[in-house]
């Protein structure tokens, strides 16, 4: 199955310290358009690691949440997909 969501979100960002900051993302989605619903939220801890050729590098840890809901057909040709997805992340960032 393939669908695209139309979707706002925000994002917050508390610098904390030098090179230290705090940020907080959240979207909602679907409206009925290609899911139900979906939303997700990813809150991090991101701290500047280098400058690689030039270009900033942050790495990140923290916590997301997404959930969507997805339903299509009817009887026994219907297709769900419900589900809500949440768990630690570790990764980075490159800024150009």
């Amino acid at each position: 199955m393939d669908w695209g969501d139309p979707f706002v979100g925000a994002r917050l960002r508390q610098q904390i310290g030098h090179g230290e900051s705090l940020v907080l993302r959240a979207d909602v989605g679907g409206f009925g358009v290609g899911s139900d619903a979906s939303w997700q939220v990813l809150a991090t801890y991101n701290w500047e690691m280098r400058t690689m050729c030039g270009y900033l590098v942050d790495g990140y840890l923290g916590y997301r949440a997404l959930s969507v809901d997805y339903s299509q057909g009817s009887g026994n040709t219907e297709y769900k997909y419900d589900v809500l997805m949440q768990g630690p992340v570790i990764g980075t960032t490159l800024h150009f």
